[in-house]
């Protein structure tokens, strides 16, 4: 038989191969490609024209791992994310093999609550979830649980997880990071036992083959994992959750960008399944769906234990100078540690490059078109616009009271040895990126209750429940305001509400200092007030006047190649060429934030269009790259819905 492969390549095209053997639509198998083995799918089937073809290898699915639903998917994926329908294929479990380990003779079955009430709001939710669960007509089919931080959003997935399980169906229950999948599993292993696994991409391949046989043959009904976990190939996959929906870490950083939110909603469309969106600071763009009534909204407005939401004390630093701890944050600290307490230093610099600001006034160098923040750049030394390209000479004094601008930032391992020396003798805990292999420990010591000060960046601020935490100091709240992204507001808004979230969360109350240079601005004022929906009217206002989601569609391009010439040449013949398509916004090109990487030069253009209007734009685009691809010595990516875009 002659059967079409789709291999994960960056172009359109199947390639026909000659089976001896009868293979299925959706099954993988591996291929001779050039001069290489490749994994492909069957997507097809051709007559034999007498043509001399390359022969299958081998199979590697006795039963078709990739499902028709899947199959569905992949292709829009493919549309939707512009990218091949091969790569799209390709994100569903790859090579994979399906290993049997021993088998599993358990009944699968679900534990009793342990003694847990649910309040009023969290029934309504449930029940809500689980009606639509039944009703496979019902028009509720994406659901934003908004609560706040300990509001007993946990309990709300279990129980709806609880009913797909007894009803014969199974659940996806997605963390934007691996490291919070350790204290759901815990949660999840005691009421639904071997019926639950892990997914992430820090297992070993043998893990990963003998979960996807346990998958394949029923043994596996809830799933807690990463961003990938929204393709695997589970049966039945009535419920899928997003806890913390809004985090950017959901967004697929290698092609095809796709986002799992995204890609949840479509697969529950496919397959007739319910999505649950779960946080305590929606992204804009969920909070405005809802708005239009494309999501239903289960509100959740207090803390599930009754205890009361921290005190807050806003620090003005202009009146501290360059001091990183303000007598304030220095009083609490000590307070707490003597009382047998931990205290939590969030240091918001993830991501954030070139913060320029008056430590006098407050004042931030701004793009004039933008209305974000210029980034500083070296060579030739100037600020520069990530979006519209606009440039101007860096200036050393505050154009509105002529004090001297401040140009500098401090780290997690700066504020640990700054640390050790205003709080001698004290236990310092340090989590980031760069200290990942010390997690697990610093998660244990945090359990404990041992008296300590943890330090961290975001990956510390989220998920996570230490009873007896009681301060929290956020050094600097202005760093992540000042960034070059017109998402920065909402990302800092994010950031401090759950990382005031972590705060006096038992019977102990807690406090949290801010310290800013900019008290008056209304982020900083939203948190403070605990103001979800005042900070989201400020946004969408800003959003809509300069034309940015939900109301514009983003399209990110970037052109990679070793030649910085050919990069520059190419991304301007490109955005010429892009400039001629109507009714579309075409920010660039400019250097990316990180201009060079991995050996190879990157410049950017970005695509502003309205969806509703123009849905054809982003095929105008694919075929303006594609007259430009192969010419050059680049690679065109392109990255829809970005969650960066510089």
């Amino acid at each position: 038989m002659i059967v079409e492969v789709s291999l994960p390549l960056n172009i359109e095209k199947v390639f026909c191969y000659e089976s001896d053997t009868d293979i299925r639509l959706g099954c993988r198998v591996i291929v001779p490609f050039r001069n290489k083995n490749i994994v492909g799918v069957v997507t097809g089937f051709s007559a034999d024209t007498g043509m001399a073809l390359k022969k299958v290898i081998s199979i590697l699915d006795e039963t078709p791992l990739i499902t028709s639903d899947l199959m569905e998917l992949a292709g829009w994926i493919s549309k939707y994310y512009m990218c091949s329908f091969g790569a799209a294929l390709n994100l569903i479990v790859s090579d994979i093999r399906p290993t049997q380990g021993k088998k599993n003779d358990k009944k699968i079955s679900v534990a009793q609550a342990a003694d847990i009430q649910l309040n009023a709001e969290q029934k309504d939710s449930v029940s809500k979830i689980i009606s639509s669960l039944k009703n496979p007509e019902s028009t509720d089919r994406t659901f934003l649980l908004h609560g706040l931080n300990d509001s007993g959003k946990t309990e709300v997935y279990i129980r709806a997880i609880e009913w797909c399980i007894t009803n014969g169906f199974s659940a996806i229950f997605m963390v934007p990071d691996v490291s919070l999948i350790s204290q759901f599993k815990q949660q999840f292993s005691e009421r639904f036992g071997d019926s639950m696994a892990v997914w992430h991409s820090g297992l070993s391949k043998s893990a990963k083959n003998r979960f996807i046989w346990r998958l394949e043959h029923g043994e596996i009904k809830v799933v807690i994992g990463t961003r990938s976990a929204v393709l695997l190939p589970i049966k039945k996959a009535g419920l899928l959750i997003l806890d913390e929906e809004d985090d950017e870490f959901y967004k697929n950083i290698q092609t095809p960008k796709y986002n799992a939110a995204e890609v949840a909603i479509k697969r529950a469309e496919i397959c007739g399944g319910v999505v649950v969106l779960g946080t305590a600071t929606p992204s804009v763009e969920t909070y405005f769906n809802m708005t239009k009534g494309q999501i239903k909204l289960l509100e959740l407005s207090g803390r599930v234990r009754n205890s009361p939401m921290p005190g807050i004390n806003v620090v003005d630093m202009r009146k501290f100078g360059k001091y990183v701890f303000s007598i304030p944050l220095k009083n609490a600290v000590n307070d707490a540690l003597a009382a047998g307490r931990q205290v939590f230093f969030l240091v918001n610099r993830r991501g954030w490059f070139g913060n320029v600001r008056c430590l006098n006034c407050g004042y931030a160098v701004m793009c004039p078109k933008c209305s974000v923040s210029l980034t500083i750049h070296k060579n030739p030394l100037r600020f520069l616009c990530h979006y519209c390209g606009y440039k101007r000479e860096p200036v050393k004094y505050c154009p509105k009271c002529n004090s001297i601008l401040d140009y500098s930032g401090r780290g997690t391992e700066r504020i640990e040895e700054l640390s050790l020396k205003f709080f001698p003798g004290r236990k310092i805990v340090r989590i980031d990126s760069d200290s990942a292999k010390s997690y697990d420990m610093a998660y244990k010591i945090m359990k404990s209750g041992e008296p300590c000060i943890l330090i961290g960046t975001q990956i510390a601020a989220k998920g996570f429940d230490f009873p007896n935490l009681t301060v929290t100091g956020i050094l600097n709240a202005d760093t992540g305001l000042s960034s070059s992204d017109y998402r920065a507001g909402e990302r800092v808004f994010s950031l401090l509400t759950h990382a005031v979230g972590r705060t006096g969360r038992a019977d102990l109350p807690g406090k949290v200092i801010i310290q800013t240079y900019n008290p008056e601005h209304y982020v900083i004022k939203s948190v403070t007030g605990f103001d979800f929906k005042g900070f989201y009217e400020k946004e969408i206002e800003f959003r809509k006047e300069f034309f940015w989601p939900p109301f514009a569609k983003l399209i990110a391009v970037t052109i990679l190649g070793k030649t910085e010439k050919t990069v520059i040449e190419v991304s301007e013949k490109f955005a010429e060429s892009l400039r001629e398509i109507k009714n579309i916004d075409v920010l660039g090109p400019v250097p990316k934030m990180v201009p060079y990487l991995s050996g190879k030069h990157r410049w950017q253009i970005l695509v502003k269009y309205d969806k509703e209007l123009y849905p054809d734009t982003p095929s105008l685009i694919s075929e303006a790259a594609n007259k430009l691809h192969g010419k050059k010595d680049t690679n065109i990516i392109f990255d829809v819905d970005p969650a960066e875009t510089s």
